[in-house]
């Protein structure tokens, strides 16, 4: 079994003008069209079970209307978080409503979001989410590099310091390109990592393999960045690395199984 526990899809009247923004600012060409049937279109010819869509409020505006359309995702193999901003005007009442909509988690994209993930202005969500949602913080750079980075290792830490009961993934093997960063401040935290994103030129086999072994296969989640990620490319990478069984089979579905209990597959004992 296998759960890509971070892709991107978007509602299909907007997909074609998400992917073409997103195009722009990395210039990295979509393995999909960004529309759901295209993610299960690609899912299918990966061979990959569950995907899990990181939706990402870039203004208020925008919460309600993501949470709506994650909700209403009706395929089984599709698993939405939420989204929220810090700026929207209830957030605890939309917390409680994302919880109550069934949505697991919520992204955090700060870099994005334009906020310090470790802001004051943010607690509130963490307050609100913790002991009942999943947080996913983008983490690091990007893959057109950012002037200012919101959403480091050190920041994460912060978060997770001040919120010890707060599920946290911090995408992209704990922090895009800042990998010293995150040997510092992450590896060994009670923290889950997501593999996305994490490319052979940026991240070298040894040092993937050796950042897995030391903060656990049991905190490490199967994740591509889909439509900008390919699971063609990143399951035989995984598959190459000469892990155990037993860590394969965690990073590909035994920890997504374990955080979204009744959405993948079936926990066995």
């Amino acid at each position: 079994m296998i759960c890509d526990f971070h892709v991107h899809a978007f509602p299909d009247n907007v997909a074609q003008r998400a992917i073409d923004a997103l195009l722009t600012t990395y210039g990295v060409p979509a393995v999909t069209d960004g529309t759901i049937a295209g993610t299960l279109a690609h899912m299918e010819k990966a061979g990959v079970d569950y995907s899990v869509v990181q939706p990402v409020a870039t203004k208020p505006s925008q919460v309600r209307s993501i949470n709506d359309w994650a909700a209403a995702l009706s395929d089984a193999r599709i698993i939405s978080f939420g989204g929220i901003h810090p700026d929207y005007q209830d957030i605890h009442g939309e917390i409680d409503r994302i919880v109550s909509l069934g949505l697991p988690g919520i992204k955090i994209q700060g870099n994005w979001q334009e906020v310090y993930v470790d802001d004051r202005s943010m607690y509130p969500i963490y307050e609100a989410a913790e002991g009942r949602l999943i947080v996913l913080f983008h983490s690091g750079d990007e893959l057109t590099p950012f002037d200012i980075m919101r959403a480091t290792p050190k920041r994460i830490r912060k978060v997770h310091d001040d919120f010890a009961k707060l599920t946290i993934v911090a995408a992209h093997m704990g922090g895009y390109r800042m990998w010293d960063e995150v040997e510092e401040y992450l590896l060994g935290q009670d923290v889950y990592f997501d593999t996305s994103a994490c490319f052979p030129a940026d991240l070298p086999d040894e040092r993937f393999v050796d950042m897995i072994r030391r903060h656990g296969a049991e905190r490490i989640l199967f994740a591509t960045d889909l439509p900008f990620g390919d699971p063609l490319d990143d399951l035989p990478r995984l598959m190459s690395f000469g892990l155990s069984d037993g860590e394969m089979e965690h990073i590909l579905w035994r920890n997504a199984a374990r955080l979204l209990p009744g959405r993948v597959g079936k926990l066995e004992s």
